[in-house]
């Protein structure tokens, strides 16, 4: 049974022979709504805030390969310009090895007839001509070694490219879609 006192909806209830009035509550329903909506709203805000903490990584990964491609990009710049100069070098001792390797056969020409001088000439030549052998053997080695060092530079560039890449499609996927659930 239903009765109105001083403006409240009370319920008359009788529990072992005893009158109970019991305030019957309008807004029970729209506390429970509101604890839901309150408990809805904290579940995603943790959501919300563990996808910035992913977002932070991958911008954060993201520009630490931009960083490295930008480095390994001065250091291909630096020896595909240092290149051209090693090469004439080489080409120039080349040259020069060769020459030094005529005279000193010339003079061991000259040093056949037995003359002590002419034999010390071309000792000294001979040892200068190695000299200058082993100067041009070293100088193409560096080439080669440099031409390896551009194409070991442009494989880590491409590399960290593709890299970049895929950290691009992730920040996008990230920002594209909103999660609703948290993550451990």
């Amino acid at each position: 049974m239903l009765i109105q006192a001083k403006g409240k909806v009370c319920k008359i209830t009788k529990r072992h022979g005893f009158c109970i009035l019991k305030q019957k509550s309008r807004f029970g329903m729209k506390k429970i709504i509101l604890m839901l909506l309150v408990a809805l709203l904290g579940l995603t805000t943790q959501a919300f805030s563990q996808k910035n903490v992913d977002t932070v990584k991958l911008n954060k990964q993201y520009a630490d390969v931009t960083k490295d491609i930008a480095d390994l990009q001065v250091k291909l710049q630096e020896a595909q310009s240092k290149l051209p100069t090693e090469q004439s070098k080489a080409q120039n001792l080349s040259q020069e090895s060769q020459q030094t390797a005529q005279q000193s056969s010339e003079q061991a020409q000259k040093a056949s007839s037995g003359d002590y001088d002419q034999t010390q000439k071309a000792r000294k030549k001979a040892k200068r001509a190695a000299e200058k052998s082993s100067d041009a053997k070293d100088a193409n080695s560096d080439v080669k070694d440099l031409n390896n060092r551009i194409k070991d530079l442009n494989k880590e560039i491409a590399r960290k490219q593709k890299q970049q890449q895929e950290l691009q499609t992730k920040l996008a996927a990230a920002n594209a879609t909103p999660t609703t659930a948290a993550q451990p």
